[in-house]
């Protein structure tokens, strides 16, 4: 990255820093996050997840779709669970939307289903012994995360989700996915929960966070970890998707991290083991 200052003043230079560029959804809340590497992760991801045709098929219809022609549109990225499995996952609630207590709303963020592919890539990059684990999402809203979750064979995979409806459809994504047999964690269930109320069996446990709420509810999740899990059996994970409230995490010292994969659009932490 320090090489883009060797081009500073000609088009290379604007160039390499247009490829690498950081962006900023939040003012204050900045995330090195770099476009172009989290572009090459996806593509190398979706060779792995999806194959060689597959792939190849939903480039082409990225193509396509830029061209404005409906062509190849049914094998794009689908960022949550793949078509086939018949689940409720896609869409975008807004906050606005969401059916949550009003007092809560400034603290909640809008609904938008993960991209399993970064999910799977960054939970492997681990190397765990799944069986020893719970698996906790905080802000589960349809439960596109818990149905890959769920493929793992993790002792729990829990959604903890403020919203009613979002929950409800979550529950019914797991019926599918019990009947399918897809499920290989001892147990997989959706709370109808607030996040920093839900007590945490004192075991090791991987954390997953989609940008979900504000520094507020945040720093009650953390506080809930602290009291909670206590266990130094193995170390707790926590997997951060677009981590707005990276500054609250490193102000608790609860977790260290310890990665920043897919450009940093992702922070991986592990709690430390004074704690």
């Amino acid at each position: 990255m320090k090489s883009a200052s060797l081009f500073a003043t000609d088009g290379v230079g604007a160039l390499f820093r247009h490829l690498f560029k950081k962006t900023a959804r939040i003012p204050g809340h900045e995330v090195a996050h770099y476009q172009f590497l989290r572009k090459l992760h996806l593509i190398r991801l979706n060779f792995r997840y999806r194959g060689f045709l597959r792939t190849l098929l939903g480039l082409m219809g990225y193509l396509f779709k830029k061209l404005k022609l409906p062509f190849f549109q049914s094998y794009l990225f689908n960022p949550a669970a793949e078509p086939e499995n018949g689940l409720d996952t896609s869409g975008i609630h807004e906050q606005r939307d969401l059916d949550i207590p009003e007092e809560k709303r400034s603290s909640a963020t809008r609904y938008e289903a993960s991209s399993s592919f970064e999910f799977r890539y960054v939970l492997e990059r681990l190397r765990i012994n799944y069986p020893d684990y719970h698996f906790i999402d905080y802000g589960s809203g349809k439960g596109a995360v818990l149905a890959v979750a769920a493929r793992y064979p993790f002792a729990s995979v829990t959604g903890i989700e403020l919203s009613t409806s979002l929950h409800e459809t979550a529950c019914r994504n797991i019926e599918i996915l019990e009947r399918q047999g897809e499920v290989k964690a001892a147990s997989l269930a959706s709370f109808n929960e607030d996040a920093g109320r839900y007590p945490l069996p004192d075991a090791p446990h991987i954390f997953y966070l989609y940008n979900p709420f504000a520094a507020d509810i945040m720093q009650k999740v953390l506080a809930r970890i602290r009291s909670d899990v206590t266990m130094r059996k193995s170390p707790s994970y926590l997997l951060y998707n677009n981590p707005m409230q990276h500054d609250t995490i490193a102000a608790s010292g609860l977790f260290e991290k310890i990665a920043e994969p897919m450009g940093g659009a992702w922070h991986l932490y592990r709690m430390r083991p004074e704690h």
